[in-house]
C-alpha cells in the first residue's frame, strides 16, 4: 500500500525554482531515508506534503487520497526547527497534544523515560532547554499519538551519539508495528542503518529512489530496459544483483555503502 505518492512536484518561491521534479513514492510498513544537501528542496517537499506550502504543480496522495484534516490524526511531525510554545513547559507542550489526539496524559511519561528525559526538567520552559533537549521533547510531541505516518525533518540533529541510538531503536520499534517512517537526514551512517529505501534529491530534483536493503551495484552505459534505475541525467544505472543476471551485464561497479553511493551520484557534496 502507497502511503505517500509524490509525482512531478514543482515549487518556485519569490520566482526562484525550489522544485523542479520531485518524486517520492513510500510504502506502508517502511522507514524511508530522504537525502539531499542543504538547499536540495528536502524541507520545501515535506511542508507540500503536509499542506503548510502549496505546490505549483504535480500531484500527492497520502493514505491513497488527497490531503485532507482527517489525515493529520494519523500523522506525526518532528520539523528541523522547533515547532514548540516556548514560553510554556515542557510538561504544557505535550499537555496539549494530549488533548488535542484524546490521550491519556500518563503517556507522556512513558516516553519521557524511553527517550530519557529528566522528570525534573518537564517543568522547564521549553526556552530554557538545550537545543537537544528540544529535540527529545519535539520526537516525544511526534510519537505521543502513535501515529500512522511519521515525518520527520533531520531528527537526530544536535544529539550525542547515545542519544541517535535511543532514536534509532524507537523508529525501528515504530516500523515493527506496521508503522511508517520518512525522514530526512544528513547522517549516511544512520540511514544506511535503519532505511528500507532512500531517495536522492539535488537541486529540487529527484535523481534516484532505490531499495537499499540488498547488494546495489553501478552500471554505466545505455540500457533503455532499465528506466526505472536510471540516475536522473546521467547514464548511470543503480541495480542489484538479480537485475545484472537478468540482463546478463558484463561491467559493474559493487556499491559498498550508502555514502559511496551518495558520493558517485551526488558528488563530493555529503
Amino acid at each position: 500500500m502507497k502511503i505517500i505518492e509524490v509525482k512531478e512536484l514543482k515549487k518556485s518561491i519569490n520566482g526562484n525554482p525550489v522544485l523542479k521534479n520531485v518524486n517520492m513514492m513510500v510504502f506502508k510498513g517502511e522507514i524511508y531515508g530522504f537525502l539531499g544537501k542543504n538547499g536540495a528542496g528536502k524541507t520545501t517537499t515535506l511542508r507540500i506534503i503536509l499542506g503548510l506550502l502549496k505546490r505549483d504543480g504535480g500531484e500527492i496522495k497520502i493514505f491513497g487520497e488527497n490531503l485532507s484534516r482527517g489525515h493529520f490524526k494519523k500523522i506525526g511531525v518532528m520539523f528541523e526547527y522547533e515547532t514548540l510554545n516556548l514560553e510554556w513547559t515542557v510538561l504544557d507542550n505535550l499537555r496539549q497534544t494530549c488533548y488535542i489526539y484524546g490521550i491519556e496524559k500518563r503517556e507522556i511519561y512513558k516516553y519521557l523515560d524511553i527517550i530519557e528525559f529528566s522528570r525534573n526538567d518537564v517543568y522547564k520552559k521549553v526556552k530554557q532547554l538545550s537545543k537537544g533537549m528540544k529535540r527529545k521533547v519535539s520526537l516525544i510531541n511526534a510519537i505521543l499519538p502513535e501515529p500512522e505516518l511519521l515525518i520527520l525533518d533531520e531528527p537526530t540533529s544536535g544529539l550525542d551519539p547515545e542519544m541517535q541510538l535511543t532514536i534509532r531503536e524507537i523508529l525501528l520499534e515504530f516500523k515493527s508495528k506496521g508503522k511508517t517512517i520518512l525522514f530526512s537526514s544528513h547522517n549516511l551512517n544512520e540511514v544506511q542503518k535503519i532505511s528500507d529505501r532512500i531517495g536522492l534529491i539535488k537541486g529540487g530534483e529527484t535523481l534516484l529512489e532505490i531499495q537499499i536493503k540488498k547488494e546495489l551495484y553501478l552500471v554505466e552505459g545505455n540500457y533503455p530496459e532499465l528506466l526505472d534505475n536510471k540516475v536522473k541525467d546521467k547514464n548511470l544505472y543503480v541495480v542489484d544483483e538479480k537485475v545484472i543476471k537478468e540482463f546478463n551485464i558484463q561491467k559493474y561497479q559493487a556499491i559498498k555503502d550508502i555514502e559511496e553511493l551518495y558520493i558517485k551520484i551526488m558528488g563530493m557534496e555529503a
